[in-house]
Order: structure tokens, then C-alpha cells, then sequence
């Protein structure tokens, strides 16, 4: 299973927000580069960790720090013999949920909690529809006002970035109720895998379980388009606590799926030059 920081696309990504990428072997390679100091270099979630080509990238951009956050834990015993250390937070989540989509639909609602299940049907009572949508400013707006400090942060730019990147790879729901907008997904996909990346909901639409049914619906467009897997792109990890991640965790959890860890991240400094 190719992790999407591993796709062509998140390297179209990665390119138009700033980033070099050098894809080698089916490996991509991101590069930040910085004034004086040289660069920054990050690998995330390879299948293959190349020694050879790390090392390549590192002189050919004069590399000061490089980070590789690995695909399995296997990979992290050969980056400590090569003078990595495992830093105190990651980059990308170090656990996830995984829901099986090879399951029926059925199966999976049964390995739902049953409040999750109840909450499903309390929205469509409510008169909470969710529809596909192309209205990529009208769910960024939402995004954003979900939490004012994203539009001081500007952070808007990496949904229009990521949507555009994975094009008729991404998709998105939005929920309605009356044609207000209450909630909303953007989840790009890689053929086998779909991905939970970007949602947000109104205090309203809370109220009437709006993100709990566009996310199962989202699940269920995954599954219509032949995704194996479900990806919630992140849960509270014990290793790494993030209190924040607590309330959300608890949401992702409750629609079932296996928790599958990470190694988390390891970092080398490589200064002087």
C-alpha cells in the first residue's frame, strides 16, 4: 500500500506550495530551501529507505537537517545505526484508523458504536442531505471560519493546493439542511486508498450530527469507488499526546476500523557543512 505522501500527485502538491521534489525510484523527496543555511529535507512514509540516495539529496542541496518518518517500524533500527533520532513530535500523524472497505456496508455499520449508528439516522430524520459538490471556495470558507485562527494563518491555500493536485482524485460532500451548509469533507483518494483530509461543520450542524452522517456518507463514496481502504488520517497517540486531538479522536474511533501505528520521526542534523 503506496502512502499518499508517496503519490505523483501530493508531489504536484508539495510543488505548488513551495516545495523541490525529487522523486527517485518511485520515492519522493521534498525540499525546503532556506537563506544561508542551506535546506531542508523531509521523506514521508517511503517503502524504501535509499542510504545511497538520501545522501545524494543531502549534498546536491546542502541539506542542514533531514527527517524521514517511516512506513513501518522495521525501517527505524537501520536510521539510528545511520545517526537519526526519533524526535519528540512527528510531522504526520504517528496513528491512524484504517476502515476495511472490502467489508459490506452493513459490516461496517455494525462495527460502528451504536451511538454513531443512531446519530446517522437522528440527521437524515432531521432533514440533513449531503451532496457531492465542485464548490471548493464554498467548503474552504466553512473551513476556515470553523476555527478564525486559520484565516490569520492563511491556511486555506493547502485545500485549494491539494484539491487541485489530486483533481478528479478528490472529492467533496457537503452537508445541507434547508440549503444551509452545515458540514463538509474534502477527501482525495489513490485508488486504494481514501483519505478523511480536510472537514469542518458549522455549531448547527453539530447540533443535528451533520458531520457524522457526511462522514459516513464519504465512506460509503469510497467504497462506490473502489478504495480498499479508509484512512482518518490521524488519532490521539499516547506517545505523542496531543490533548487537542482528544475530542476528534473519539469521534473518528467511534465508526470502527483497526488503529495502526507509526513509527513517528526521525531527524538528523547535519551541520556543519
Amino acid at each position: 500500500m503506496t502512502d499518499l505522501r508517496q503519490t505523483k500527485e501530493y508531489a504536484k502538491y508539495m510543488k505548488s506550495i513551495g516545495w523541490i521534489v525529487e522523486r527517485v525510484g518511485g520515492v519522493n523527496y521534498f525540499i525546503k530551501r532556506l537563506p544561508v543555511i542551506g535546506s531542508f529535507v523531509k521523506i514521508q512514509r517511503p517503502k524504501i529507505t535509499d542510504f545511497n540516495q538520501i545522501n545524494r539529496v543531502v549534498k546536491k542541496y546542502r541539506a542542514f537537517q533531514i527527517v524521514i518518518e517511516p512506513f513501518d517500524l522495521a525501517q527505524g533500527k537501520p536510521l539510528i545505526k545511520h545517526g537519526f533520532k526519533l524526535t519528540k513530535s512527528p510531522y504526520l500523524p504517528s496513528k491512524t484508523v484504517h476502515i476495511d472497505l472490502t467489508k459490506s456496508e452493513k459490516e461496517v455499520l455494525k462495527e460502528m458504536h451504536y451511538k454513531t449508528r443512531y446519530n446517522i439516522k437522528v440527521a437524515l430524520k432531521r432533514g440533513v442531505v449531503v451532496k457531492k459538490s465542485k464548490d471548493i471556495e464554498r467548503f474552504v470558507d466553512l473551513w476556515l471560519n470553523a476555527q478564525p485562527s486559520r484565516k490569520f494563518l492563511k491556511l486555506g491555500k493547502s485545500i485549494h493546493a491539494i484539491h487541485n493536485a489530486f483533481g478528479k482524485n478528490s472529492h467533496l460532500l457537503l452537508a445541507y439542511k434547508d440549503n444551509k451548509l452545515l458540514a463538509g469533507i474534502l477527501m482525495p483518494e489513490t485508488g486504494y486508498v481514501a483519505y478523511y483530509m480536510y472537514a469542518a461543520a458549522t455549531p448547527e450542524g453539530k447540533k443535528l450530527f451533520a458531520p457524522t452522517l457526511v462522514t459516513w456518507e464519504v465512506i460509503r463514496l469510497a467504497k462506490k469507488l473502489k478504495c480498499k481502504v479508509f484512512d482518518f488520517e490521524g488519532v490521539y497517540d499516547d506517545r505523542f499526546p496531543l490533548k487537542s486531538w482528544l475530542g476528534f479522536s473519539r469521534f473518528k474511533k467511534s465508526f470502527g476500523g483497526l488503529e495502526v501505528e507509526y513509527p513517528g520521526a526521525y531527524s538528523k542534523f547535519l551541520l556543519p557543512f
